[in-house]
Parts: structure tokens; C-alpha cells; sequence
């Protein structure tokens, strides 16, 4: 009996010939690609612990369990002490929650019961699960109980003011090289010579340029996330004018496929997600309005000033501009979906509204500052000059806002979905609408119609305009009071909304509304050290693989120095200079021979600088998730490159997720992979096997992984082997002999064509895979789309297609 696959029952002949050419090329794949990148400090992990596990330790354990007292002799104060236990065992088994005697406490298992005097929130112990399992992550050498390391307090020194990332930008002229001691083509701009001279301190040599072939995959990938057409790649090849990689650069920033790609850089920093993430994650089917509007700002080299304003305070300025229109008003009030779009948290989440603020404010001083201001949530922070009256100044400020509600297990329903038009227009068209409504009811009341029932219930439905998920001013704005270690019922002094006193202490007029716009303002003016050094920092890490500042939302005092301090200063006066157009950041950056230096290897220079932080080569990169799914999507002939929309989320009136049946979903599309749907307590199966964002916190770089099962979904998927059908497809239509099939394949795939030995190779498997369908019985007339589609899967999971050089 003929078989429908490859894979199935009949093909067993088929199958054992063909998996020795394709573990072969497993096994070359695996061995061959870079490995996975060492593990950092986790900096996220050090702030779940700061945030949610240290203030618990210390207002529930410690008192018990710490230097003074240890009863049952366990200590909680310290990671040694948690982990040695006690008399009944270890306290905490990193990776292992379920183990943990604490766990096992606070759950009250095994006659054991702690604390004594209540029940820690089932919040609080899912907290303590998540820390224990992910390692129990605990900053070196903190004590919980008072003999730790020092860490700063109270007011700000003249010595926390001289930090590097606290001064004002420079603008330094670029080092002065003698010609004959510069090698050919190594300045191509000013870049360069920052480059060069630390190169020449660390006694380096920098590699030649690239091939034109790889910058040209180089580049595609990085301003696109997409590969080269062949027509694209011979054009560029065929061009030996001066100009034709700054015109190329050009087209590729002209193209709609920019802003999908930077605008998914931008979503991970701000953790975008199109579910609220609160115990039954219920969908946000609105967010995608923020998602397309930040896609839409970066394509039209909206000025990052005016883009980071929008989104912490559009809907005041949109008040503001006389003569806008109703479509300017919408894009403005979007924009705020920064602020509506923050994690929301428990069943009842209107109850842990503190934690939504606290969420916000994180990521408002993650992505626009570089700074991690969690800390001071619960004191003033231990290490940067931010202090507990300071995070409050900002938290009144929040707490003044109203956000879009997102519904819950408790509510179900969403609210404060806000009208996309203006207010008094708004309240004239809902006054309009209400009046045909009552007539319509009045008629049907009357006459009993049918009809008239279902044009009512569209008409309900449809409701008397459209609706955005943001955030806008509310009603009586006011400053807010300490909370105590983060406690929200445990209240101290009135906090003044205001500017952080590092950057000026700037308090708030007396009619300044909830003070979004003031902080809008404060972020961006010009004296503000930080948001242009952030920003080029961003911009050049995803050019180079790493920033400037590797610590690229943490330019605080446990971050990362910078590698190149007056290059990153002279990049952020060059920024502001251009009108703070992201784009000319690209032209210059992609115009340096630093970035279109080759990736070749050097073992010399690899000794005293293994990564590259000098720049003396190229660093290699995998493709991110979304790369690799966008390339297979579009080498098949199979992407849709329309702007997505709207997700098929179940009918709101049906909705009653909870944290026992929360909700799940997962859309398959053929459009970008920006547009798929991003969902927080469970990611998207393919993004999280391939290290996407996090979509519960900032996520400023992916560390990416190498491991079997990328691979092996890369064998067995079916959305693979559909994009590996596409492909054969289109080989297959051009009759024009095997080699030419397997010079097109290669050169749509991969950029490039064959080798001899790969060109002998391939054949060599295209003649045993046709030989083992044969075997099995598969039909002679779908025996050559198989083979090629085979041949189609093995391009998609070789370096030359996984990686960028």
C-alpha cells in the first residue's frame, strides 16, 4: 500500500537510509555551531529576589531564623545557612522546590508550619517555588540579618554623583591616528578611530573586511531580521560602485520589514505580552494596537525623544495640539499602551494594583534610564543613588494614572477600554449613540421585531466607537505614602510627586495632573545623562551582538563599564545632534569598518580578547527565534507580509479562565513573527525553545542557546517540513536540470552556491532519499517533491542558515 509520508509505518527501509544523512548532518550542525554562551550573573533573577523573596525572608523568617535566634537551629538569613538547614534538613535544594524543607513549611506539609503566626498568600508561596526551582538565586555575600556587606543609604554623596553614568554626556573629538599606521580600509568614519586606538593600546590587529556576500546577509538580517532574495544578493554583487552598500543600507531601512524587525527589540525591552499574566492570564485582545504602533513609529524614524513622551504621557499631549485629528489623537493614546500593557498579578488584581506600578516603574527605569529601580521599593537602593522617597515621588505618579483593566478570575470582564477619540468628541458621539439605541429598543419594545433585535445586538456589540488598551489621567490625582518594606498596608510618610533627586528633584506644578507629563519631559530633556547613552548602547548591541555598556539596563553601579566610554559618549552627541533619528544611528554605525570587518578567527588576538569586546573581528550570531522562523517562512514562498492584527481570542462573554484552567492559546499564522501571539504564563511553544523575550520582565539580551531538541524540531516539525515543501516547490518548477536545482536552492537558502564537493554531496542525497521511497513503496510521482523537500530540511538546519557571520 502506498504511504502518504516518509515517516510513516511503511517506510522503514526509507527511514533507516535517510537518518544516516541526517543525524550526519545533525552531528555537523552540533558540532560546528558556536556553544551556548556562558551564564552571566542573572540579573533578572537577582531582582525577583530582591523584589519578591528578600523582603519576605526578612519580614516573615529572619525574626525566627536568623543571627539572634534560629530555631529548630535553621537560618534563613544567608544562602550557605538556607541551604545547610537545620535539624530537620536543608532549608532550601536549589532546582528542587518540592525538596525544600521551607517549601514544605509553608505549605504546611509534614506537621510542619511556618511561619506560625499565619499562612504566607498563596502569591508569596508561589513566589518562594519560582525562586527555589530557578536556583534560588541570592546576590554574593548579602546577609539578611545585618552583617552583610555595606550598601549605600541616605543622602546622595558628592562620590555617587561622579559616577560615569550619572555625568553629563561628552562630546569628545575621535582620536588622532597617523595614516601610515592605520592598515588599509580600517577607517571608514570616525567610529573607527575610537575603535582603532584600543585596539592599538591592546596591541591588536583588526581583521580585513568582510566578503560582500556576507555583508550583505550581515546587514539584511540585522535592519530587516530577514535573509537576501537571490535578486538582491546578485544586484548588490554585480554593483562595485562606492555607494552601493549605503544605498543598500538604505533600501533596507526604506522597507516595511524594518520596523518589524527593531520594533521587536523595542517589545522585548518592555516586555510586551497580549495576556495580562495575572493568575488565569487572561487575554489583552487590544495590546496589538501598542505593538503595531511602536512598528509603525520606527518606520517613520519617529524621533526616540518624542517616542519615549508618547509613551509615557500621549494622551496629555495629544490634549495639547490644537487641530488634531482623530486618527493623530488614536496613535497618540496607543502609545500609552507602554504603561497598560505592565504585568498585572493574583486573582484579584485590582487588589495587587501596587504590584502593576511597581511593574511599570521597573521597566520605565529599565528602558528609558538603564537603571534598575525595583530596590528602592523596599529601602533606599543598596548600590545606585535612588532613594525609597524617590521611588514613591514616581509610584504617586502612577498610582494617579488610570489603566486599561484586563479582567481576572474574580471580574472576568475588561473595563476603562478606552475611546480612540478625543474626549468632548467622544462624549457627543456616545450621547448620539445611547439616543439610536433607546429608539431602537423603543421599536422593538413596540413592534416585537426580529430584525430590529439583531440590528440592536450589532449595534451593542459594535459599540459607539473604537477602543484603545492605555492608560490616561485620573480623577483626583495625589501624592502617595511609604510603604513600608514594599508592604501596601504598612504606611509612612507622604512621598512629594517628583523627579528622582539624582536627576534633579523636580517637583510638580500645582496643576500637573498625575505628573506623566512631567516625567515625559524629565526623561528627555537635554540634561538627562542617560536616555540617548541608553538608546545608542541598545542600537549598537543589536548591530554588534553586545553594547558598548554590556549590561545593557544596567548602567547603575553593579553594571557593566563601558569598553569604549568616549565612543559611547561621542555615538549619544551624534544622536541628539540628528534629531534623535534611530535610523542615521544605522547609517553611521553600518558605515564603520568596525562593523563590516570580517568574522574570521584569530588565535592570537582570540588570547587576550576572546569575545571581541575590542572589535578586532566580527562576532558570529545565531539567528534569533524570530529569524529563523521569518527565514523559512519567506525562502518557501509561504510569508505573509501583511501587518498582523487583532488575534482570534475566544468571545469576551465566554470567557472565565482561573489559576486552575487559565487560559492558553496558540494562533498559527504565515505573517511576521512579531505578530504572533505573545502570552506570559505560557510562552509560545517555538519562541521559547529558541530563547525569545521574556515576556514577564525587561528583557535587554536573549543569552541563546545551541541544544539537540532545536534541532530535532528542525527534523520533525510540521511547520517545518510545510516550509521545506514551499521550498522543493519552488526549486522544482524550473526544469532546468539537478544542478541548477541545487545552485538555486543554496543560493535561496543560504546566499551563496555550492561547492563542488557540497554540489556531489547533495546529489549523492538526493539519490538515496528518491532510492529509499522507492523501497518503501511511495508513489513515483511524489517521489521528487520528497526528496527535495528532505534536501529543504537539511538547508534549514545548517550553520550557513542558522547563523550570521
Amino acid at each position: 500500500m502506498p504511504v502518504s509520508s516518509p515517516c510513516s509505518r511503511h517506510a522503514r527501509h526509507w527511514w533507516s537510509a535517510v537518518m544516516v544523512v541526517l543525524m550526519t548532518l545533525v552531528l555537523m550542525l552540533l558540532g560546528a555551531a558556536a556553544p551556548a554562551i556562558a551564564q552571566k550573573e542573572d540579573r533578572e533573577s537577582l531582582a525577583f529576589f530582591e523584589n519578591d523573596i528578600r523582603p519576605l525572608l526578612i519580614q516573615r523568617c529572619v525574626k525566627c531564623h536568623g543571627p539572634k535566634k534560629a530555631e529548630s537551629g535553621l537560618r534563613l538569613d544567608t544562602r550557605a545557612t538556607a541551604i545547610q538547614g537545620g535539624d530537620s534538613g536543608p532549608g532550601i535544594v536549589p532546582g528542587r522546590a518540592d525538596a525544600s524543607l521551607i517549601i514544605k513549611a509553608v505549605r504546611h506539609e509534614d506537621d510542619l508550619e511556618m511561619p506560625p503566626n499565619g499562612k504566607l498568600k498563596n502569591r508569596e508561596v508561589g513566589a518562594l517555588e519560582r525562586w527555589i526551582q530557578a536556583g534560588a538565586a541570592w546576590p554574593e555575600g548579602m546577609s539578611l540579618g545585618g552583617v552583610g556587606p555595606k550598601v549605600r543609604g541616605g543622602k546622595i554623596t558628592d562620590q555617587e554623583r561622579a559616577f560615569w553614568s550619572f555625568q553629563p554626556v561628552a562630546d569628545p573629538q575621535p582620536p588622532q591616528v597617523q595614516a601610515e599606521k592605520i592598515p588599509a580600509g580600517q577607517i571608514k568614519n570616525d567610529i573607527d578611530r575610537f575603535v582603532f586606538q584600543k585596539l592599538r593600546e591592546a596591541e591588536l590587529t583588526p581583521m580585513g573586511p568582510a566578503d560582500k556576500r556576507v555583508l550583505l546577509r550581515r546587514a539584511t538580517f540585522d535592519l530587516t531580521g530577514l535573509p537576501p532574495t537571490p535578486e538582491a544578493m546578485r544586484s548588490f554583487l554585480e554593483d562595485a560602485s562606492p555607494e552601493a552598500f549605503s544605498q543598500t543600507v538604505d533600501k533596507l531601512l526604506a522597507s516595511k520589514a524594518y520596523g518589524e524587525r527593531w520594533g521587536r527589540h523595542w517589545l522585548d525591552v518592555v516586555r510586551y505580552s497580549d495576556t495580562a499574566g495575572e493568575t488565569a492570564d487572561y487575554p489583552t485582545p487590544l495590546s496589538y494596537k501598542y505593538r503595531n504602533w511602536v512598528i509603525n513609529a520606527l518606520n517613520a524614524d519617529m524621533p526616540y525623544d518624542q517616542f519615549v513622551r508618547e509613551q509615557i504621557a500621549g494622551d496629555i499631549l495629544a490634549r495639547q495640539i490644537p487641530d488634531l485629528s482623530n486618527e493623530q489623537y488614536q496613535e497618540m493614546l496607543t502609545a500609552t499602551g507602554f504603561i497598560a500593557i505592565s504585568r498585572r498579578f493574583g486573582y484579584d488584581v485590582e487588589n495587587y494594583h501596587n504590584l502593576t506600578i511597581q511593574d511599570t516603574i521597573d521597566t520605565v527605569g529599565q528602558a528609558f534610564l538603564g537603571l534598575t529601580l525595583g530596590c528602592a521599593r523596599c529601602h533606599d537602593h543598596k548600590y545606585d543613588p535612588v532613594s525609597t522617597a524617590d521611588y514613591y515621588g514616581w509610584y504617586g505618579i502612577f498610582e494617579s494614572t488610570r489603566y486599561s483593566f484586563p479582567g481576572s478570575e474574580e471580574k472576568k470582564r475588561p473595563y476603562d477600554l478606552f475611546p480612540a477619540l478625543p474626549p468632548a468628541e467622544a462624549k457627543q458621539v456616545k450621547a448620539e449613540y445611547d439616543a439610536a439605541l433607546a429608539k431602537l429598543e423603543a421599536s422593538i419594545k413596540e413592534k416585537e421585531l426580529a430584525d430590529l433585535g439583531a440590528r440592536r445586538d450589532a449595534m451593542r456589540e459594535a459599540g459607539p466607537y473604537g477602543l484603545v488598551y492605555a492608560a490616561i489621567e485620573k480623577d483626583g490625582p495625589k501624592n502617595t505614602r511609604i510603604q513600608l518594606r514594599g508592604d501596601k498596608l504598612k504606611l509612612s510618610q507622604e512621598a512629594p510627586r517628583n523627579n528622582l533627586e539624582i536627576f534633579g528633584d523636580d517637583p510638580l506644578p500645582d496643576d500637573a495632573g498625575s505628573g506623566r507629563l512631567q516625567l515625559a519631559h524629565w526623561l528627555t530633556r537635554e540634561s538627562n545623562p542617560l536616555m540617548a547613552r541608553v538608546m545608542v548602547n541598545r542600537i549598537w548591541q543589536h548591530h554588534f551582538g553586545r553594547g558598548l555598556v554590556d549590561s545593557a539596563n544596567d548602567f547603575g553601579a553593579r553594571g557593566e563599564r563601558p569598553t569604549h566610554p568616549a565612543l559611547l559618549d561621542w555615538l549619544a552627541s551624534r544622536f541628539k545632534e540628528n534629531g534623535y533619528s534611530i535610523k542615521a544611528m544605522h547609517r553611521l554605525i553600518l558605515a564603520s569598518a568596525a562593523y563590516q570587518r570580517s568574522s574570521e578567527y584569530n588565535a592570537t588576538a582570540a588570547e587576550s580578547d576572546p569575545d571581541s569586546k575590542l572589535l578586532w573581528r566580527f562576532n558570529r550570531r545565531r539567528l534569533s527565534a524570530e529569524e529563523i522562523r521569518d527565514a523559512m517562512l519567506l525562502v518557501s514562498g509561504n510569508l505573509d507580509p501583511t501587518m498582523g492584527g487583532e488575534h482570534p481570542f475566544p468571545a469576551v462573554k465566554t470567557w472565565a479562565f482561573t489559576q486552575h484552567s487559565p487560559y492558553y492559546g496558540v494562533y498559527p499564522i504565515n505573517r511576521r513573527s512579531v505578530y504572533l501571539m505573545q502570552q506570559r504564563l505560557r510562552r509560545h511553544p517555538f519562541l521559547s525553545l529558541f530563547d525569545g523575550a521574556d515576556t514577564n520582565a525587561s528583557t535587554a539580551h536573549r543569552e541563546l542557546t545551541t541544544v539537540p531538541t532545536q534541532a530535532l524540531y528542525l527534523m520533525n516539525n510540521a511547520f517545518v517540513h510545510t516550509q521545506s515543501e514551499g521550498l522543493a516547490k519552488q526549486i522544482l518548477k524550473r526544469d532546468d536540470g539537478e544542478s541548477a536545482r541545487i545552485e538555486r536552492i543554496f543560493q535561496i537558502a543560504l546566499g551563496r552556491s555550492p561547492s563542488r564537493v557540497e554540489l556531489a554531496d547533495t546529489s549523492q542525497f538526493l539519490q538515496i532519499y528518491a532510492e529509499a521511497l522507492a523501497w518503501s513503496g511511495f508513489p513515483a510521482q511524489d517521489r521528487p517533491l520528497a526528496a527535495w523537500s528532505g534536501l529543504a530540511r537539511t538547508m534549514f538546519m545548517r550553520n550557513g542558515f542558522l547563523f550570521v557571520d
